[in-house]
């Protein structure tokens, strides 16, 4: 899946990129961008239908408006914030409103339940109100431009396509509130042992909660945690959380069924014994479309999502379909607010995860683009169920980014793949090295949609044509009947097939148009279908 040689001593790369990944890595630009890679000329989609409505899956929920077709980084996607009445202000740290952190998980519990974590915090079940949510908890030394996003940005992204923040707090840590976490959340303090105030305090582990049975606590079910406040202390101490630091809660919707990174491990998209190609195709097809949906609609409200990649894709349970989950794109943490008229904006320590950033990325440049290339890098993987760049071979993952980096390896798409054609066209145009030639999120939908109908038309055509031929031969037989019986006297003689279609006014190019016109009125492209389809069918009587 990737190309090129990294002239470092050969251990496997999936030590070096876990490590990767485990670290959080974050590159910086280099002072002089190296070459890209030559485009790889992708073979186009077939037009999709000029007026096909949708099937099960529903098309582009946007407005046509806002100019031509155009990629992700021409004027088009410039003019998409003009369709939004208000646009997204820059961040600042003085919107924030810090709150007292002794009531900070006012209205929530917590399980112990670890749901995610990285390096910026861990995220556990609880319970919002009652209702059954994921709480992010986060430590920062500052309100930096990750904090900031997370805290201000995050609530204001609303879309079935996004995970939903319901609300997000911060406050800060103090010898007062470390003082109540060590006295189980009571504010009683035992045991305190004195400070020294020249180094950073950290929490001390609470020590008489642990029964040495095994069996740990009996509480450990969201609603049976009457203290989520020790909950959180384990949180913290985990973390190495100081005082002084910031604590950022972050409240969301809970997205039981994993992330895509697991579904792609698990195999949800490749062949199956119960789950066969053709359902295989259109459950990446599905997914790839509702994580199209969610950065669509962060492009128009001036959002750059700066961080694509299947861990940062959770899946909802879903009954809309097989596959039993619907995907979400999250975490803001990296994401960035465009300017007014802007297309891109400056990241001066490169933004994103090595492995999915576009070439421009790692020199500082973070566009609507960008994001396109990224998710174009999640397409690949959904395809081939491998991670970008697990085949090169490098000593660490230093120098893995940094092969990355310079241009020295590079991702390349399989010529074919079953059922696949399609979205190897798509795929290869979201990788294009010129973040001008990359089409924009609302052209990426349609051209899904349409892949996906024209799978799905290779089952249904055939005994759609096969109805339709029937209804004409019917049609046909009527006529010639009434040919038939308006003449006086004398015995009746049936037409010949040949002469029904005669008899009922149908040249073959009009038995041509019905046909496609059926086929169309169910979403399936006739001009892709039609003759392969007519073939299949089996003759009408």
């Amino acid at each position: 899946m990737s190309t090129g040689n990294v002239q470092v001593p050969a251990t496997p790369l999936a030590e070096a990129a876990a490590a990767a990944e485990a670290a959080g890595a974050r590159t910086s630009p280099t002072a002089t961008p190296p070459p890209l890679p030559a485009p790889v000329t992708a073979r186009e989609l077939p037009p999709s239908p000029a007026a096909a409505p949708a099937l099960d899956l529903p098309m582009p929920d946007t407005p046509r408006s806002g100019g031509s077709a155009g990629g992700a980084g021409s004027t088009r996607g410039r003019a998409a914030g003009l369709l939004l009445a208000s646009r997204q202000r820059d961040l600042e740290a003085e919107q924030v409103v810090e709150c007292d952190p002794g009531f900070i998980l006012d209205g929530l519990s917590l399980s112990a339940q670890q749901l995610g974590r990285g390096s910026f915090g861990v995220v556990v079940s609880g319970a919002y109100h009652g209702l059954p949510c994921a709480v992010k908890v986060m430590v920062a030394d500052s309100l930096d431009s990750s904090a900031l996003s997370e805290l201000l940005l995050a609530p204001t992204a609303n879309h079935a396509n996004l995970v939903q923040t319901y609300t997000t707090r911060c406050a800060e840590l103090t010898h007062g509130f470390f003082d109540m976490l060590e006295g189980g959340g009571g504010g009683f303090v035992p045991d305190a042992q004195p400070r020294d105030p020249s180094l950073p305090r950290l929490l001390l582990p609470i020590t008489n909660m642990q029964s040495g049975d095994g069996f740990g606590d009996p509480g450990r079910g969201v609603m049976g945690v009457r203290n989520p406040y020790s909950i959180l202390h384990a949180l913290l101490y985990e973390v190495r959380a100081t005082v002084g630091q910031r604590l950022l809660v972050i409240v969301q919707e809970l997205c039981a069924k994993s992330t895509l990174h697991n579904a792609i491990r698990r195999g949800t998209f490749n062949r199956t014994p119960q789950w066969g190609m053709r359902l295989a195709r259109r459950a990446l097809l599905r997914t790839a479309v509702e994580v199209a949906r969610g950065l669509l609609h962060l492009h128009e409200a001036g959002i750059v999502h700066g961080d694509v990649k299947p861990q940062n894709v959770l899946l909802a349970s879903s009954r809309d379909d097989r596959r039993g989950f619907m995907a979400k794109v999250a975490d803001f943490g990296l994401a960035h607010v465009l300017p007014p008229a802007a297309n891109s904006v400056r990241a001066p320590g490169g933004n994103g995860s090595p492995a999915y950033m576009a070439p421009e990325a790692f020199h500082g440049s973070v566009s609507r683009a960008s994001d396109v290339w990224s998710f174009g890098v999640c397409l690949l993987e959904m395809l081939t169920g491998v991670r970008p760049f697990s085949d090169v071979q490098a000593v660490d993952a230093e120098a893995l980014i940094a092969a990355i980096r310079e241009g020295r390896v590079r991702l390349v798409w399989p010529v074919r793949a079953e059922m696949g054609e399609g979205i190897i066209a798509i795929g290869r145009r979201c990788m294009s090295p010129n973040p001008e030639d990359r089409p924009g999120f609302r052209e990426i939908i349609e051209e899904l949609v349409n892949t996906e109908r024209i799978i799905r038309a290779e089952v249904l055509a055939p005994a759609i044509i096969q109805r339709v031929t029937a209804e004409i031969e019917a049609e046909a037989a009527a006529a010639a009947d009434a040919a038939a019986g308006g003449g006086a006297g004398g015995p009746q003689q049936q037409p010949q097939p040949q002469q029904r279609g005669a008899l009922s006014g149908l040249s073959p190019q009009q038995r041509s148009q019905r046909l496609a016109e059926a086929l169309e009125r169910v979403g399936i492209p006739s001009s892709s279908i039609l003759p392969a389809a007519a073939a299949a069918a089996p003759p009408s009587p």
